[in-house]
C-alpha cells in the first residue's frame, strides 16, 4: 500500500514539539523554538490528487498534517541586513531568509525526489515557505535586533512534478501541496 506524501517539512510531523532542541547554527543567535501546527489548504484546482485505476481519490494535502517543532535563529545576512536561519528535525541543516522590514520571510527548499507516493511515480518537489513574524505590525529594535516573537504565520507549498523514469503517475501533474502553519512558541 502508498503512503500519502506530506511532503518535505511534514515528512516528520508526528514527532512532538519537545524533540525540536536543534542549536543554532554558529554566529547565530535563537529567536525561539516553535511548535508548527500544519493545517490543509483545499484549492479547486491545482491541488495534489491521486486516481488509482481502483477508483479511488486521495488528496495529498491532509487535512490536519499534525505539528512539528522547530528553531529559529537570526544573525548578520551577507547583504549586512538580518538573516532569519529555520531549523526543522530532520530537514538537513538551516533554512535561510532576509528578514523584511515588517517581519517577512521566504525560505526556499532544494527540489528533492519523493519516491513511493500515492502517485505511484516518482515526484519532483519543490518547497516554499512564505509568512511573517508575530506579533503584527512588526518592526526593528531601534539598534536593528528583533522585538521578542511570539509566534509566525506562513504558508508552505510544495510544487510537484513527474520525476520521470518511473512507472506512470496517477495524479495530475503538476500539482500543489498547500498549509498554512501557525507557530507557537514552546
Amino acid at each position: 500500500m502508498r503512503t500519502p506524501i506530506p511532503l518535505l517539512f511534514l515528512t516528520l510531523t508526528a514527532a512532538c514539539p519537545e524533540e525540536s532542541g536543534l542549536q543554532c547554527p554558529p554566529n547565530t543567535t535563537l529567536v525561539g523554538q516553535y511548535s508548527l501546527a500544519f493545517t490543509a489548504i483545499h484549492r479547486d484546482a491545482g491541488e495534489c490528487v491521486a486516481r488509482p485505476p481502483d477508483g479511488a481519490v486521495w488528496n495529498l494535502t491532509l487535512d490536519d498534517a499534525g505539528v512539528k517543532g522547530s528553531t529559529l535563529c537570526v544573525a548578520s545576512g551577507p547583504d549586512a541586513g538580518t538573516q532569519l536561519q529555520l531549523l526543522v528535525p530532520g530537514k538537513g541543516g538551516a533554512r535561510k531568509s532576509d528578514l523584511l522590514p515588517d517581519g517577512g520571510f521566504h525560505f526556499v527548499g532544494d527540489s528533492v525526489v519523493a519516491q513511493g507516493t500515492l502517485c505511484e511515480c516518482d515526484l519532483a518537489v519543490s518547497e516554499s515557505l512564505d509568512g511573517y513574524l508575530l506579533p503584527t505590525p512588526f518592526a526593528l529594535l531601534p539598534d536593528g535586533g528583533l522585538p521578542p516573537v511570539s509566534g509566525l504565520n506562513a504558508t508552505l507549498a510544495d510544487g510537484i512534478i513527474d520525476a520521470g523514469g518511473g512507472p506512470p503517475c496517477v495524479c495530475t501533474m503538476p500539482c500543489t501541496v498547500t498549509y498554512a502553519i501557525s507557530g507557537t512558541p514552546f
